[in-house]
């Protein structure tokens, strides 16, 4: 733990004092990172994957917009599928496991959606 805690220093100092010029030792940790907290950050047990993708964004206190443009989507998706309103795509499945670095089966239980209001179909005379 003190190990991962010096490279998660390193890694926000190096991030904000020359990104470009340490972008290969920046990479490398990220991985390193990365690797230890696949490995021993439990995930909490019991969670619809909605229920998994909003604590995600609140242990990475992110913002709905934040995470979108982190998985190059729309923030009305993100919205719809925190909602209930919207199922998660294999896609977008494969997106958030990568992204936090989680099984994919993390985000691919099934859940139910929320039922959404009938559209009136309006009738041509």
């Amino acid at each position: 733990m003190e190990q991962y805690n010096q490279y998660c220093n390193k890694h926000e100092k190096l991030t904000f004092k020359d990104y470009e010029g340490n972008i290969e030792e920046i990479e490398l940790i990220q991985i390193l990172i990365d690797e230890y907290e696949s490995r021993t950050i439990e995930q909490p047990k019991g969670m619809n994957p909605v229920e998994m993708i909003q604590y995600l964004i609140d242990e990475n206190s992110l913002s709905k917009s934040q995470l979108a443009k982190q998985l190059k989507v729309s923030r009305q998706l993100i919205t719809d599928i925190l909602n209930y309103r919207r199922n998660i795509s294999k896609t977008m499945v494969n997106k958030l496991a990568e992204l936090f670095s989680l099984n994919p089966s993390a985000f691919s239980k099934p859940y139910k959606l929320k039922n959404s209001k009938p559209k009136k179909i309006r009738q041509t005379a």
